[in-house]
C-alpha cells in the first residue's frame, strides 16, 4: 500500500472501486487541467476513466494514479487483477509487460538504461509521473535542465541580430537567387518578410522530421550507446512527460541543432538572405517549443485551435506514439500519414 498522506477540505481526493487517492500534488499537472479533478473531489471516478465519451484514460493514467492512493478499500490482489481488467478492455485483451524494478529510481537513469536491452522502447512509453535525473554530476545535470522562458530569453536576440544583420547585407547589395537560372530574381531589404516566413515554414517541416525519424526511431535493443542518445534526446520526454524541467530543449543541444541549421542556410542561399531564412527557421523553434510547454502545462487552452492540439498531443503520448508528429501544427502529418484517426480525436483522453 501507498505511504498514507495527510489530506483536508483544501485538498483533492478521488475514490476509485472503493480506494482514495489524494491527487493534490498531481493538479496542476493533470492534462485535463486542474478544474476537472476540483469537479470530481471527492467523487467516486471509476467510470467517469472509462466512458470514451467523457475522459477514457490510458493505461498509464491508471498507473499514475495508483501513486496518489492513500487508502486502499480493497485486496492487493483485487486490485492487481482490477488493473489487468482495465488494460485488457483498453488494449483489447493485450496486457503489457509490468516493467516495475526495471531501474532504480534514486539513481541516475542515463546509465541504466541501456541495460533495458529490448524492454527499453516499450519500458519509455509506460509514463510516470515523477522527475527525471540523468547524471551524478550537479553541474552536467543542470545543462539537461531547461525553463520555458530560457528559449525566448536565449533566442530572441538572436532572431534580432540575424534579422539586422541580413537587411545590412541586403541594403548594400540585393542578392539573386537561384544562380543561373530561369528562376534567377533579385532579393533585397523588402524580402524579408518572405525569407522569414519561409524560414518559418521549413521550420515545421524539421520539426516533423526531427521528432518522427530522429526522436521516435527505435534503437537497436543491442546498441547501448544508440538506446543511451535516444534517452537523452527524447525518451526521457516519453516518460516523464510532465517533468516541466524536460519539456523544452537545454540551450547547449538547441545551440548544436541551431549550428546545423545555420550552415546549411548559408550552402543554399546567399549571406543576407541565408539569416533572414534562418531567423525563420528560429522564430519557429520558439514558437515550437513555447507552443509544446503550453500544451503540457498550460491547463485547458480557451482557444479551440489549442484545444484540440493538447487532445492531439496527449493521443500521441498515451495512447498512438507511432501517429502525431507535429506538434505545432498537424498539417505535415497529412501527407506523411500520420494523423491521429479522428475517432479518436473525437474523444477526450487524459
Amino acid at each position: 500500500m501507498a505511504a498514507t498522506r495527510k489530506t483536508s477540505n483544501a485538498r483533492i481526493t478521488l475514490t476509485r472501486r472503493n480506494s482514495v487517492y489524494d491527487v493534490t500534488e498531481f493538479a496542476a499537472r493533470h492534462p485535463g487541467g486542474q478544474d476537472l479533478l476540483e469537479k470530481f473531489n471527492g467523487q467516486e471516478v471509476a467510470a467517469v476513466m472509462r466512458d470514451p465519451g467523457v475522459h477514457q484514460h490510458s493505461k498509464a493514467a491508471y498507473t499514475i494514479m495508483e501513486t496518489y492512493l492513500v487508502e486502499d478499500g480493497q485486496s492487493r490482489a483485487q486490485e492487481k487483477a482490477d488493473q489487468a481488467r482495465k488494460a485488457q478492455e483498453f488494449e483489447g485483451g493485450l496486457v503489457s509487460e509490468d516493467f516495475d524494478g526495471c531501474v532504480d529510481w534514486s539513481r541516475p537513469l542515463l546509465g541504466q538504461v541501456g541495460n533495458l536491452g529490448d524492454r527499453y522502447f516499450e519500458w519509455t512509453h509506460q509514463q510516470v509521473d515523477r522527475p527525471i535525473r540523468l547524471f551524478h554530476w550537479d553541474l552536467v545535470e543542470m545543462l539537461t535542465r531547461a525553463y520555458w522562458w530560457m528559449v525566448p530569453l536565449m533566442w530572441c536576440p538572436v532572431i534580432a541580430f540575424m534579422v539586422t544583420s541580413s537587411y545590412s547585407h541586403l541594403v548594400a547589395e540585393p542578392e539573386s537567387w537561384p544562380s543561373n537560372s530561369l528562376l534567377t530574381r533579385q532579393y533585397g531589404p523588402g524580402s524579408i518578410p518572405s525569407l522569414l516566413a519561409v524560414g518559418g515554414l521549413f521550420w515545421t517541416l524539421l520539426e516533423y522530421v526531427i521528432h518522427r525519424w530522429l526522436f521516435h526511431l527505435q534503437p537497436p535493443a543491442s546498441s547501448r550507446l544508440l538506446i543511451l542518445l535516444h534517452f537523452l534526446f527524447h525518451g526521457q520526454h516519453h516518460k516523464s512527460p510532465m517533468d516541466p524541467m524536460r519539456l523544452v530543449f537545454p540551450p547547449v543541444p538547441a545551440s548544436l541543432f541551431a549550428v546545423s541549421f545555420h550552415l546549411m542556410t548559408g550552402l543554399v542561399f546567399p549571406t543576407g538572405m541565408a539569416r533572414s531564412v534562418f531567423a525563420g527557421i528560429v522564430a519557429g523553434y520558439v514558437t515550437y517549443d513555447l507552443t509544446h510547454y503550453y500544451l503540457h502545462h498550460g491547463g485547458v487552452p480557451a482557444i479551440r485551435y489549442f484545444r484540440r492540439l493538447k487532445t492531439y498531443h496527449s493521443l500521441h503520448h498515451y495512447r498512438h506514439q507511432q501517429l502525431g508528429f507535429g506538434i505545432s501544427s498537424s498539417m505535415w502529418d497529412y501527407p506523411f500519414c500520420t494523423r491521429i484517426p479522428e475517432d479518436s480525436l473525437s474523444q477526450k483522453l487524459e
